[in-house]
């Protein structure tokens, strides 16, 4: 961060806006040459005290450049609000979205909640960014650290931890039904680039470009699995498609005009036009071809079973995209609109929005003449800075992702921005994205340094129909992963970062097969042959994924080849971050059991709680894994020696807070009653503010 130095106030004047002018916090500051500056107090650090003027950007400078009487002001007055940014533009950024919530909440005639105690935030902060709790050393380094800026400091390295990585891929992963087996194939290699964009860093639009436009075998390139996820099923992935990436609210209009947004039948044809010339299902172009070679080779091998074991590895290398030179999309048979008639060939038409009074991201973006660039078309205006819901939905789902609700429910329909809680800060949002270049880890940067984060969550039930206006998050339970997640970092503590699969490498390499012409038969059948014996390692290439859930849990948890590090398993269970695990986990795991989605429905990740969900808590392997002699929680309270230290250990590192002096009593007496620290860690992880985000 420069030094940066007063200079005459005019000029401040100049490019400041008024905030909070009846805020009372703000006074008159003066260096020793007389200048002054209208500013409220942030803090000082290292001899620099830091002023935030009323636009919120943050200026600092050195103490012994301010007159000898707020010298003495910065000594002694508290800092107001967050503390030290990690710089000025990024403060002024925050400061920009706490004005427009205020100013939805000072409309309704409400108060934003106070600012989050410091156990709450490294709770929430670490939860929401990483994915787990924090560690009992990582909640006390913070906790303990005296710096004015340190919430700034967590979040800064929070987002370039392993877990940011893990908690974000958990996200998209029920947003774009991510599984393991799809079509009767394994998509590892799909999971596997989409955690590489992520750890990447790459932006989100360039991430959405290439599963638009990616195209080769599964095998080759992971990008193709979000078109290949609905093989076969061009209108279905269109529908899917515009809710999730632009919220278009348009499933109805696959068969009708629908009855409450602007979408007709028709319009809907025209956008999937754009994937009229697109093949999915492999019975064209080289897919086709290949196929059909490779089945030649396989009928001169003679050999019925290796014939029959061979026919998933036939469908997994047939899972290709291509683009053929032909739109073949017509209208449906029984379309029933006077502006055409069924069987129809529909020419390619982006819609268009009436609060779109530019059109820019229509420009350069017109009907080509050669179908095979459809696609790219429909890729290049979808994810344009320019497209008025491309960023707005990315924006939206990222505020709920941290806040727990967004500022326009559901956030798949922004057919109508108008009707969210606050339309200015959902516009400013979509803007925000657009600044930041679809940089997912400066947005969530920018939101988690706003005060509206930082503040207590709100913990009372909203009536019906009433806005939520974000006086602060809201208090929500527990996704299924962050829950398991920090089950396993009880247990193991923050090693549980370094366990890592790799199984679309190893599953690519064992299963694709060089069916473009270049190789001979001989050759085609040692792949052939090599491939089937390296499928039972897999379960098979495809299959039913309950029968592969009787496998182990992970491809040869023992081999250095699939995993960095080998996972530990504690009573049959593999205490792996759950991005690393099965996509989905078998029905009757504990993150099925918590309400991790099963990969059908895009979205559907439940957070309801149900009478098996406490019964797991209280009689499931989990808590039984926390409270053994070898897990971690337990190993760091048994080595404190006293008995108020162990009890201060497990609340720390179950709550990253210290009890409470009843909390503490009771504790001690139970331990002094016969009560053994396996029972105190079946009491913690039973109460309601283990499974909540605070």
């Amino acid at each position: 961060m420069k030094t940066r130095f007063f200079f005459p106030l005019a000029c401040v004047l100049l490019v400041t806006a008024p905030l909070h002018a009846d805020n009372e916090v703000y006074r008159t500051w003066t260096d020793a040459q007389g200048r002054k500056l209208d500013a409220t107090f942030r803090g000082i650090e290292n001899g620099n005290v830091f002023l935030q003027v009323r636009n919120g950007y943050v200026y600092r400078l050195p103490l012994d450049k301010l007159s000898a009487a707020d010298q003495e002001a910065a000594r002694t007055l508290k800092p107001q609000g967050l503390g030290i940014p990690a710089d000025p533009n990024l403060a002024q950024a925050a400061a920009q979205i706490d004005m427009l919530v205020e100013a939805g909440l000072k409309k309704a005639e409400q108060k934003p909640n106070p600012l989050a105690s410091d156990e709450q935030f490294v709770r929430r902060v670490f939860l929401d960014l990483a994915g787990r709790i924090p560690t009992r050393e990582e909640a006390l380094e913070f906790i303990n650290d005296p710096s004015v800026s340190k919430r700034a400091k967590v979040i800064d390295r929070l987002l370039k931890s392993e877990g940011y990585n893990s908690h974000l891929f958990n996200y998209f992963a029920d947003m774009l039904r991510m599984a393991d087996v799809a079509q009767k194939a394994r998509f590892y290699t799909y999971q596997d680039w989409l955690k590489g964009q992520i750890a990447d860093n790459v932006p989100w639009n360039k991430i959405v470009y290439s599963m638009m436009t990616a195209d080769g075998k599964l095998l080759e390139n992971g990008a193709t699995g979000y078109l290949l996820r609905d093989a076969g099923m061009r209108l279905d992935n269109l529908s899917l498609t515009l809710s999730t990436f632009i919220g278009a609210n348009v499933s109805c209009a696959q068969c009708h005009d629908h009855p409450f947004a602007d979408w007709t039948q028709h319009q809907f044809y025209e956008m999937a036009a754009f994937f009229g010339a697109t093949e999915t299902y492999g019975a064209k172009g080289n897919a086709g071809a290949g196929m059909q070679g490779m089945r030649k080779v396989l009928a001169s091998l003679g050999d019925k079973r290796l014939q029959q074991q061979a026919k998933n590895l036939l469908r997994v290398n047939g899972l290709m995209v291509e683009d053929t030179s032909e739109n073949d999309l017509k209208l449906p048979d029984d379309y029933k609109y006077p502006d055409a008639k069924p069987g129809d060939h529909v020419t390619p038409k982006l819609v268009t929005w009436s609060d779109d009074k530019s059109k820019k991201a229509y420009q350069g973006i017109q009907t080509t003449k050669h179908d095979e660039q459809l696609r790219t078309q429909f890729a290049k205006w979808m994810t344009s800075p320019e497209n008025p819901r491309f960023a707005m939905t990315i924006a939206n789902r990222m505020w709920k992702h941290i806040f727990g609700i967004g500022v326009k429910e559901p956030v798949t329909d922004l057919d109508d921005p108008k009707a969210s809680v606050n339309p200015e800060l959902l516009h400013h949002l979509a803007n925000e994205m657009v600044r930041v270049k679809f940089d997912l880890r400066q947005f969530l940067r920018v939101l988690c340094n706003t005060q509206t984060y930082q503040r207590e969550a709100t913990s009372h039930e909203l009536a019906d129909n009433t806005p939520y206006l974000f006086p602060g998050p809201i208090l929500r339970r527990m996704t299924a992963e962050q829950a398991w997640d920090s089950c396993a970092t009880l247990v193991v503590g923050a090693d549980v970062e370094k366990f890592k699969g790799h199984r679309g490498t190893t599953y690519a390499k064992a299963m694709n097969i060089d069916f473009s012409g270049n190789a001979s038969p001989d050759v085609i059948k040692g792949q052939i042959e090599n491939a089937v014996a390296s499928m039972r390692q897999f379960g098979g290439a495809g299959g039913n994924p309950k029968n592969n859930a009787k496998k182990k849990r992970m491809m040869n948890p023992n081999s250095e080849e699939d995993l960095t590090v080998s996972p530990p398993v504690r009573n049959g269970m593999v205490l792996a971050r759950a991005s690393e695990l099965p996509q989905p986990e078998k029905d009757q795991h504990f993150l099925r059991m918590f309400g991790q989605s099963d990969r059908q429905i895009a979205d559907s990740e439940s957070e309801e709680g149900s009478i098996p969900q406490v019964l797991m808590l209280m009689n499931g392997e989990a808590q039984r894994v926390i409270g053994q002699d070898d897990s971690l929680v337990v190993k760091t309270a048994d080595a404190m020696d006293t008995p108020e230290k162990k009890v201060e250990s497990l609340y720390l590192s179950f709550f990253s807070r210290k009890p409470k002096p009843d909390e503490l009593s009771n504790a001690v007496a139970g331990l002094s009653n016969g009560m053994t620290m396996r029972d105190l860690t079946w009491v913690l992880f039973n109460t309601r503010e283990f499974i909540f985000v605070e």
